[in-house]
């Protein structure tokens, strides 16, 4: 679709999260990784993602939105799978 904005985001947090919020307690923040090829776009969804309380991680242009779907399998293999349930999250640390 010519002009189109294309953003891939929140495909790796489960609807219970989403519905039940970000904070995991203890400053544990759930993350929504975003990519795009469009500022736009991405603000759009960083905006949208940081208004419920989620944290954003910028996941570069587009073409790396098939890494995201990887990430969502193994967090949806873990919920279900593994039966750790609906209530996890997929999150990047980081050193201070």
């Amino acid at each position: 679709m010519p002009g189109a904005e294309v953003v891939k985001a929140f495909n790796t947090v489960f609807a219970q999260v989403l519905s039940e919020g970000a904070d995991f307690g203890n400053g544990r923040q759930v993350e929504v990784f975003v990519a795009s090829d469009s500022e736009r776009a991405k603000q759009t969804a960083r905006t949208t993602a940081e208004s419920i309380g989620f944290a954003v991680v910028d996941a570069g242009p587009l073409k790396n939105a098939r890494y995201l779907e990887p990430v969502a399998g193994l967090n949806i293999y873990l919920g279900y799978g593994a039966g750790l349930g609906t209530g996890i999250a997929p999150v990047w640390i980081r050193k201070a």
